[in-house]
């Protein structure tokens, strides 16, 4: 395919495009098997990558690029329905960190299990596993977070 004069807007709406196909099959197969709207089942995934699943509900936020009052919205959602629970910050007294319950724990592999085979199926399907190294090379490259 050739890109032309204009290739960044050419790949932006190619990303666009296949993050809505694939995201909203995605999201179907977690609502499907857990109740989770996507957003909840992103934050249950993010906090399980911590140490102990446990962090600062802000850093959670920051990571699935969330503001202050809409992380604190999600949290408080994911507290009432008993999906994480807050501790003390032993680091900061002022501060809480919030970290999976079992519940949230059974949910978020109840997503994964329901998750997974699409991801296999409509992405790593489609490409080589040398592709899927590169792709991950280069997505990584253009990703801040992971930047060195």
């Amino acid at each position: 395919m050739e890109l032309g004069e204009h290739a960044g807007v050419v790949l932006w709406g190619l990303f666009g495009n296949v993050y809505r196909l694939i995201n909203d099959g995605l999201r179907a197969d977690i609502a499907g098997a857990t109740g989770l709207d996507g957003s909840e089942f992103e934050f249950l995934l993010r906090l399980s990558r911590f140490l102990d699943a446990r962090a600062m509900p802000t850093r959670v936020g920051e990571l699935m690029g969330f503001t202050s009052a809409g992380t604190t919205k999600l949290v408080a959602r994911l507290e009432r329905k008993a999906l994480i629970d807050r501790t003390p910050d032993p680091e900061d007294g002022r501060a809480s960190l919030v970290g999976l319950t079992a519940e949230g724990s059974r949910l978020l592999q109840l997503g994964l299990e329901a998750h997974i085979p699409r991801l296999d199926e409509e992405v790593l399907g489609h490409l080589t596993p040398a592709q899927q190294r590169q792709l991950v090379g280069l997505l990584t490259r253009l990703d801040p977070t992971l930047r060195g």
